[in-house]
């Protein structure tokens, strides 16, 4: 195994910026530099051992060599019970980049994709960019609110919905298994096509089956890489409904987008997946979460959130007393930058007054600490301040 050698100098914190900001406002998953770096290491020299460099950056791999498509149903098979045909999969740079062939693919003009009335910021970013209107539906404490989401589809025939159904973003919800099945009959019901981004699940003790394993003739389901085992390792698996599907959203758009996976890190995460190398980086990663967690219950655990011991981030409530775009704005004064609940809602919605706070970016526990410390200060300690 080659030896991994340890930086010649100091290494500026990955979650600094140049003027020395924490920043939890990012999601990534904590780094397990001992477990990572060696399997790592092995399978990079595996690789170059079957391949010459040249040869396996000589080309794009398209939607995925028949091996990697081959791994990525077995890896999917975790959540969904069973592997997908291997013709229905596309593995792509990001669950980002996936997003992005998606939504103009599935939502013509004239029709509508529904999100969760506060979501991941990318989607409706990239909505925009595509045209692609956008309806808000109300979620509670089990996810989307199953009759405002039939009102909505009654109303407004929407072709596509945009889940994160476990550890949802921000509010870290997990949809409980009575509303998947709800959510997937009205969908059915309505003929709209379900987007379900999984890339939490894999972190969770106990995660639920996905809407996707219940109607997976209406369901994309992307399992992303980079929340779980690394933020650089930018993969994400695609299960389309069907094989003419996959190849219908996925290949006309070459020559568009660059949404075809690295070739370096697909082939490693290939490797990962047929060694079983995976899962023992998640466990690494669980594990390290779990402290991480127990060390925020040590800091802020006077304080008021919401959190699971598998979720990357936290969601801290506030007050209409307590705003938390003031709330973010002194703690970045202080030095910690935190996301506040606006950045997930429309400026139509008003969102109820939060922060969230991603707990896994600080390269060290003991930098973790010192950001919550400074969080902690700034929050109110009762309902009552």
């Amino acid at each position: 195994m080659n030896k991994i050698h340890e930086p010649a100098g100091p290494m500026r914190d990955r979650c600094l910026d140049k003027d020395g900001l924490i920043r939890l406002n990012l999601n990534h998953p904590p780094p397990v530099p001992k477990t990572f770096d060696r399997i790592f290491a092995d399978a990079f020299e595996d690789l170059l051992q079957t391949i010459s460099p040249s040869s396996l950056v000589a080309t794009h791999r398209w939607s995925g060599t028949e091996e990697d498509r081959s791994m990525g149903a077995e890896f999917a098979s975790r959540r969904l019970g069973a592997p997908p045909n291997i013709d229905r999969v596309v593995l792509t740079h990001s669950t980002q980049a996936a997003i992005q062939m998606i939504l103009p693919a599935l939502v013509p003009k004239g029709r509508h994709l529904v999100v969760e009335h506060m979501t991941y910021p990318p989607v409706r970013a990239f909505a925009q960019r595509y045209g692609v209107a956008i309806v808000d539906v109300p979620i509670d404490d089990n996810g989307v609110e199953p009759n405002s989401f039939e009102v909505v589809c009654r109303n407004s025939r929407p072709a596509a919905i945009y889940l994160v159904t476990t550890f949802q973003n921000p509010t870290t919800i997990t949809m409980s298994m009575d509303r998947r099945i709800q959510i997937a009959e009205i969908a059915k019901r309505y003929d709209v096509q379900i987007i379900e981004d999984d890339v939490y699940s894999l972190l969770s003790s106990s995660p639920i089956k996905p809407i996707s394993a219940i109607v997976p003739e209406i369901s994309w389901y992307l399992l992303g890489t980079a929340k779980s085992f690394a933020a650089g390792l930018k993969l994400a698996f695609v299960v389309a409904p069907n094989p003419s599907e996959a190849f219908r959203v996925f290949w006309p758009g070459v020559r568009a987008t660059y949404w075809m996976a690295t070739p370096i890190s697909a082939a490693l995460m290939s490797k990962f997946i047929r060694g079983g190398d995976d899962l023992e980086i998640l466990a690494a990663v669980k594990k390290e979460l779990g402290s991480r967690h127990e060390l925020l219950n040590e800091v802020v655990g006077d304080r008021h959130y919401v959190a699971n011991p598998g979720c990357l981030h936290v969601w801290f409530p506030l007050t209409e007393k307590h705003p938390s775009e003031e709330v973010a704005i002194a703690m970045k004064a202080d030095g910690v930058q935190v996301a506040g609940s606006n950045s997930y809602a429309s400026p139509a919605f008003h969102p109820p007054e939060a922060i969230r706070v991603g707990i896994g970016n600080p390269e060290t526990p003991e930098l973790l600490e010192r950001a919550l410390k400074i969080i902690r200060k700034h929050l109110p300690s009762g309902w009552n301040d």
